[in-house]
């Protein structure tokens, strides 16, 4: 509030209140040396009584009747009426010093703030309104400083200028604070102060009351409602400050209509303009990082996962997407009103009108997708098609799985899941058809070549298992019907051969052996028994697991030779089927790093480590 306009409100005759005229009987004169007596021997550290209020109260009285006087003495009493009405007035502002300090807030004992309103009263109805104000803005300016201090808002370290200097990590710990001050901040502390300037000026005309509170708390409260704003105006290009962005963009608009009663009146509107401006450069800055967030996920280095594992990037943008789903609100108002420049023809499923079809639904979905894409360009690294297939599978695997198990499923809704284990699924064919067609190929065809071919069988086996044997297929499920389909595609035509020529031919390798190989290499790497566990089940049983992988061979180009029969598709033919197997989309890999794009995957990815897969 602006001194001159408070100045003029204290300056006006309709809050002066004015005490009875003195008696006709009694002489100016008289009455002046009684209160001069009076106040002589009032004792500070006593209790202020009502007599000095109104001795004080009358000395104002009679100065305004002597300055009206034409009398040749009264020049003489007006100079020391002045002077002492001015001693009176001293007293009074130490007594409201000392009665200030003693309050808390307006659940101070009504003693106390009753105390306070008769002097604050006196000394607006006296001509000392503003040093009456000065004090109380002094002092209460200094309480409400410290109450923000204990909640861990300290004014003078988070002034704007300050906040621009100081490093992300204090600047990390400064937002946690405001945030975990904010609700106490409005609702206890400026509403109280706002309780308190009410109950002491309640006398006193309503713009009185809200000037008060407002040269009061204004500046500090502008102050405190500019830090988020500071924040957001250094973090807009800052991907992992998005969180904070969001739980101060959340944090103060929950606290919109306390706010609005608090600072509606017209001197704090600048509380008001600042809270207003604060939310729209949160705003801001939060589209902003997600867009930075959507650059860093196209920029990532592109880097292979050993064993076709799953990739870091792959855990850090799942693990982002999930907590960021947790500000759906935020995210709505955010968004709402956001151009969705997007190209949502290019996903997986057609997305409708109506759609589950929120704005942060379609956002959710879209950087699935520019993940999605990163994935599949990052599998080109990869020599071999089988692990390049591979990691598709953990890593697609990986993503649904995150969505099935948080609340995203309920935002992208059955259907995406759905199109996405469909590709799952055909990325786990053709690992499958890549990796060991032609192994099961090199069995012979013609009874002539079958001690070459059964030869090349056995190298080729021996070479998969040893370049295979750290690749991972991290989903268990998915790793024992992989098995499956391995055992089927492998053993049965392999025991077929086995049986004709094991009398006339030096045959190496058992079906027995061969199986359980595949069932060491496919067995659980961090179970010991993985081999024991899983040697009483078999592809060729008569298990649902046998009928379904039996289905899933047929479409893979293969099939489950019976006993005896050693006809099989030719070597030739596998090349023919593996043409164009991969056709993965080829985007830019400009090696850039978003700067802060590690620290924020180390901190994401810890979810993971808590949250059992």
């Amino acid at each position: 509030m602006p001194t001159t306009t408070l100045a003029g409100l204290l300056s006006s005759s309709s809050i002066r209140v004015n005490p009875d005229p003195p008696s006709p009987s009694t002489p100016i004169a008289d009455s002046i040396s009684t209160i001069h007596a009076f106040l002589s021997k009032w004792d500070p550290h006593t209790s202020l009584s009502s007599g000095f209020l109104t001795a004080a109260s009358h000395l104002h009285s009679y100065l305004l009747h002597l300055s009206t006087s034409s009398a040749n003495s009264s020049h003489r009493e007006l100079v020391r009426t002045n002077s002492l009405l001015q001693s009176a007035m001293r007293r009074l502002d130490q007594e409201l010093k000392h009665n200030l300090l003693a309050i808390t807030d307006a659940q101070s004992t009504a003693d106390q703030i009753s105390t306070v309103r008769a002097i604050v009263e006196t000394m607006l109805s006296t001509g000392y309104g503003e040093e009456c104000i000065t004090t109380y803005q002094s002092i209460r300016r200094s309480a409400v400083t410290s109450q923000l201090k204990q909640l861990g808002f300290d004014i003078s370290t988070n002034l704007s200028r300050k906040l621009f200097k100081v490093s992300w990590e204090a600047l990390d710990h400064q937002t946690k604070l405001w945030i975990d001050a904010a609700s106490r901040a409005v609702c206890r502390v400026f509403y109280s102060e706002r309780q308190l300037s009410d109950s002491i000026f309640g006398a006193s005309p309503e713009p009185i009351r809200d000037s008060v509170f407002a040269s009061v708390v204004g500046d500090i409260a502008t102050t405190f409602f500019s830090f988020p704003e500071t924040v957001s105006m250094r973090a807009r290009n800052s991907p992992e400050r998005l969180f904070s962005i969001l739980d101060m963009h959340e944090k103060i608009t929950n606290l919109i209509p306390d706010i609005e009663v608090l600072f509606g009146c017209e001197p704090a509107a600048m509380v008001l303009s600042k809270v207003t401006s604060a939310i729209t450069n949160l705003i801001d800055a939060a589209r902003m990082s997600l867009n930075e967030f959507e650059k860093a996920v196209r920029k990532a280095k592109p880097h292979s996962s050993p064993g076709g594992g799953i990739l870091s990037l792959s855990r850090y943008v799942m693990n982002y997407l999930v907590c960021l789903f947790d500000y759906e609100a935020s995210l709505h108002m955010i968004l709402g009103s956001m151009p969705q420049e997007l190209n949502t023809s290019s996903f997986d499923i057609q997305i409708s009108d109506d759609w589950y079809g929120s704005p942060v639904s379609v956002r959710i979905a879209w950087l699935i997708h520019v993940l999605l894409q990163k994935l599949e360009s990052m599998a080109e690294s990869y020599r071999d098609v089988a692990l390049s297939y591979l990691f598709l599978v953990n890593n697609l695997q990986y993503v649904v799985k995150k969505v099935k198990s948080s609340s995203l499923k309920d935002s992208l809704g059955e259907e995406w899941v759905v199109a996405q284990e469909k590709k799952v699924r055909r990325y786990m064919e053709g690992h499958v058809r890549s990796a060991w067609a032609n192994v099961s190929a090199a069995l012979p065809v013609k009874e002539e070549e079958h001690v070459e071919r059964v030869r090349e069988f056995e190298m080729l086996f021996q070479k998969a298992l040893k370049e295979r044997e750290n690749w991972v297929i991290v989903d268990e499920r998915m790793r024992e019907e992989v098995r499956q389909l391995v055992e089927g595609m492998v053993v049965p035509a392999y025991r077929g051969w086995y049986q004709v020529y094991r009398r006339t031919t030096e045959v190496r390798f058992t079906p027995e052996f061969i199986r359980s190989r595949i069932l060491v290499l496919y067995e659980d790497p961090e179970s010991p028994s993985g081999l024991n566990s899983s040697s009483s089940s078999s592809v060729s049983g008569s298990g649902s697991n046998s009928s379904n992988s039996a289905k899933l061979l047929c479409r893979l180009g293969c099939y489950m030779p019976q006993e005896g029969d050693l006809s099989v598709r030719h070597q030739e033919e596998l090349n023919e089927t593996q043409k164009g197997e991969l056709l993965l989309q080829c985007h830019s890999r400009d090696d850039v790093a978003q700067q802060g794009e590690v620290s924020l995957r180390l901190q994401i990815e810890d979810v993971d480590s808590s949250v059992s897969e």
